[in-house]
Order: structure tokens, then sequence, then C-alpha cells
């Protein structure tokens, strides 16, 4: 489970790196740029960008131990109230840090390859979050497929940016997107649902075969699988036909990584039902390790590769297909995710030696230098 290092051509390539973003959201550039361009000169200059990105994160893994404590992995049982303003409140805080670390990495002339690559790999974790209590607040139950197809859709939605952004050299958000609309709109509607209850939700929008929670969850989904296609409207306006050959090829390695655990929901639906958590984990940890390794290669300018890793665990995934008895199927499964979390450990620390040593760039603090030029 080594890390191979970086060669000398890919670190040299960071130094060139820009990161460029489009983002026509009318609620962004109009409300809350303006606003947060007000906020950010408030800041301390000495606050590192990279400590707002954590911050960030620290958010949504308040509201998920909030979200655990409170019902667990049930997916059915109401959340209380107060969970649900918990939930609302740090998902916008989420969101006002996660554009606030870029203001001030612009304001104190401190922006790198690396705080792109924290920032993004933040969103990766807080998408797996999101998902998680996403699932809790629409109540979707505990069937096999609608928590599923939420996670999906989340997940899918955020690789298709990341490989847009790899693909064509900037990520587009077109005038409603969900970073922008697509948080707002679930952190002000987790707000009053704590205030009015959630039991809305429960009531069946189609006779007995889907309720409100549900419709909402398969709407998300629909926008993850949306991303996919203006991910190859934009890259056909662009390049032209001969690309998508390329895309064909990547997205079926990115499947790979997401298709084992519809195995589990087809063939083995009592033991997914009773231990869900431990094969969205799986198939969310793979998610995160495949979508950094793209944004490495965007940062360095490489070609994506297949990922032996990957490879392998989705190996053993096959291997468990076989296993009969449950509680050895579950000894595998923690196995595997064991081996995942620390390979991931491994990749995240081993890159952040690699790349900020290079770069000469300090996690948490800000050189004395950068602030006497950013002022």
């Amino acid at each position: 489970m080594c890390v191979a290092p970086l060669s000398l051509e890919k670190l040299e390539n960071m130094k060139k790196f820009q990161y460029k973003t489009t983002d026509e959201s009318l609620l962004y550039n109009k409300c809350m740029s303006p606003c947060l361009n007000k906020v950010v000169n408030i800041l301390p200059y000495k606050l590192a960008p990279n400590l707002i990105t954590l911050f960030s994160l620290c958010c949504n893994i308040i509201a998920a131990l909030y979200t655990y404590n409170d019902v667990g992995f049930d997916f059915e049982k109401e959340l209380k109230h107060e969970t649900c303003i918990i939930i609302g409140i740090t998902q916008f805080l989420y969101q006002i840090l996660d554009n606030l670390d870029g203001k001030q990495a612009r304001r104190t002339g401190t922006s790198s390859p690396f705080g792109m690559l924290l920032d993004h790999g933040c969103d990766i974790f807080t998408n797996l979050l999101t998902a998680f209590n996403m699932s809790h607040i629409l109540l979707l139950g505990n069937s096999n497929y609608w928590s599923f197809s939420c996670f999906f859709g989340l997940i899918l939605g955020f690789y298709s940016m990341t490989y847009e952004e790899y693909k064509l050299g900037e990520m587009f958000f077109p005038i409603i997107n969900a970073t922008d609309e697509g948080n707002i709109t679930f952190s002000s509607g987790c707000v009053l649902l704590g205030i009015f209850g959630q039991s809305v939700l429960k009531k069946n929008l189609y006779k007995n075969y889907i309720t409100i929670g549900q419709a909402v969850g398969l709407f998300v989904t629909i926008g993850g699988i949306s991303c996919v296609f203006n991910l190859f409207l934009h890259t056909y306006k662009k390049l032209g036909i001969r690309p998508f050959i390329n895309i064909i090829l990547d997205w079926i390695y990115f499947y790979i990584v997401l298709i084992f655990p519809i195995f589990y929901i087809i063939k083995f639906k009592l033991f997914y039902s009773q231990y869900k958590w431990i094969i969205l984990f799986v198939s969310g940890l793979l998610f995160a390790r495949q979508t950094m390794d793209v944004q490495v290669k965007i940062v360095t300018m490489d070609k994506i590769k297949g990922n032996f890793f990957v490879f392998l665990m989705n190996i053993l995934i096959i291997f468990t297909l076989f296993i009969e008895r449950d509680k050895f199927k579950l000894f595998f499964l923690i196995f595997i995710c064991t081996m995942e979390i620390s390979e991931l450990m491994m990749f995240i620390i081993f890159r952040t030696k690699e790349i900020t040593n290079y770069l000469g760039i300090k996690i948490f603090t800000i050189n004395p230098k950068m602030l006497v030029n950013a002022i």
C-alpha cells in the first residue's frame, strides 16, 4: 500500500497550475459573494485559509455526530427538532466558510495548488456526510434503494464537476447549481423541518409507492445524473467528438468504484438492509480515494491512469459475494474498510508532506513575507 512519489516534472507542473472557475449563479454573484467580500476584510490577516477550510469540514462532522447520536442508522425515525436545526445551521456555515477560504487566500496572497487540494478534499468528505444527513432529513427509509440513490446522486454530481475541471481546465457552475442554490435550499429546508417537524415528508405522493421525502431524494439523484450530461455537453462544445472516447473509458473506470454495492442490493437484500452503513462506507471510501487521485492529476497536469489499490479493493468486494455467512461477510467488509482507511490516510499524509515541502508551504500558518506583500 505504498504511495509512489510524484516526479520532478509533475511537481514543477504544480507551480504552473492556475485554478479557474466560472460561477453564473445570480445568488452567488449578486448576494453571497459581495457580502462575503465584506466579511473577509474583518478576518485577521494571520488566519491561514487552510484553517478556514478545516473549520468548514468540522461543521459537517458536528452535524453527522448529532444525527448519529439522535437516531443512529435508522432512516425512518424522525430527528429531534434541534437536530434538524443544527444540520441546517452547520450546512450554511460550511457554505460560508467554503467560500471564505478562497477569498482569504487571495486577500493574503497565499493561494496555492495545495490549498485547492485541501479545499476539494474536504468537500469530498463533506459530500459523504451530507448524504448521511440528507438521508435522515428526508426520511428515505430503511429500504435497499432510496438511501443508496441519494448517496449515489450526490457523489456522482461531485465527481462530474471534478472530472470536468480535469478535462476542461476549469469548474463551471450554471445559473442554478447544487453548490450555491442547492446548499441554501438544503440548509433552509432543515431549519424549517426543525421548526414544523418532518411528518410532512412521510406523506405519500403517489399511492403507497413514494413519499414526499423519497421524491426529493429522487430529485437529488436526477440532479447528479444531469451533471454527467452537462459534462458531456461542455466537453463536446469545447473539445469536439474525439475526447468522448477517453471520457467513456474514464467513466467506466469510475463506475467500477460504485457498481459493486449494487450487487449487495440485488443479491443480499436482507444483509444490505442490516449492514447498509458498512456497504455505503466501503463505496464512499473508494469514491474519496478515486476523486482525490483525479484532483492530484489536475494540479500536476497528469493523465488519469488505473489505480491498482482501487481495483484490488473491488476484487475483494467481489469475493465477499461468495461468502454465505453474514458474520464472515461483515468481518471481511470491515477488513476492507480498515485497508481503505489505512491507504487513504497514507495517501493524504504522504502527498501533503510531498507537496508542501516542494512548494515551501506552511499548512496552518502564513509566511510573514507574504503578509507584507499582500498588505
